[in-house]
């Protein structure tokens, strides 16, 4: 029998690859959109100016309690990186119990568990492979979001908006802005896509925060509407109520 001489990262490919069957909808909780996206695209800023404009509820993707500053530089920079990935996908799958509870009907949230998957497949798409095996016999029970937004941005973009920040988040960044990771990152998101019709891209290169968060905006609109939500989010077809998040 002849041997392929090849590793298995050089073999292995995304669409070789699927995800599992995720849990539906929970009608309890709020519709979810999640951003998502390169280091730089501007995730947190469209998240907050999206939030004030719907009256929605922000959040990061991961559970609070996950993200002291000491774990946050432990697990992205020094933790195995299957340490990493189950810690974070842990934080996730918290975050959506938690908004459970959210009285509000519209959650912003920056990243989701997708970002997780998304840094470990851009490493290598073995990574990939071992956590969705990982995945594949809880996921009926994982919520995951009702739509996720991908800002499409250019690594010059990312780069020119990673420069301007500051101190642990601006290093953390930096850990992984290459061109070449930057790619293999965006090669995930556009296999995503194909796999969850929910996942839509967002142009983000040069343009104004104000003009981002209008078409993000819209867009929301647009997809719950299309999906028939029994009631509409605030912010899609109502005023937003007041004290937003």
């Amino acid at each position: 029998m002849k041997v392929d001489p090849a590793p298995h990262s050089q073999r292995l490919t995304l669409d070789s690859l699927s995800l599992p069957q995720f849990a539906g909808r929970e009608v309890t909780r709020p519709f979810v959109v999640a951003l998502e996206g390169a280091n730089g695209a501007g995730k947190s800023t469209l998240c907050h100016r999206l939030a004030n404009s719907l009256g929605a509820h922000a959040c990061l993707g991961t559970a609070a309690a996950w993200l002291s500053e000491p774990f946050k530089i432990r697990m992205i920079r020094d933790a195995e990186w299957f340490t990493s990935a189950m810690f974070f996908l842990s934080g996730c799958l918290e975050q959506m119990r938690d908004l459970r509870g959210c009285p509000q009907r519209l959650v912003i949230m920056d990243r989701s568990l997708w970002s997780t998957l998304a840094v470990h497949a851009a490493e290598a798409p073995e990574r990939l492979e071992i956590l969705l095996a990982m995945l594949r016999p809880v996921a009926p029970h994982i919520q995951v979001p009702d739509l996720t937004l991908v800002l499409d941005a250019s690594f010059e973009t990312c780069q020119s908006r990673i420069a301007r920040k500051s101190g642990v988040a601006r290093r953390l960044d930096e850990l992984t802005a290459n061109v070449a990771f930057h790619a293999r990152e965006q090669q995930f998101y556009h296999w995503l896509a194909r796999q969850r019709s929910e996942v839509q891209f967002l142009d983000a290169n040069p343009v104004g925060p104000e003009a981002i968060a209008e078409a993000a905006a819209a867009l929301i609109a647009e997809i719950a509407g299309a999906r028939g939500q029994t009631s509409s989010p605030p912010g899609l077809g109502e005023p937003a109520a007041s004290g937003a998040t």
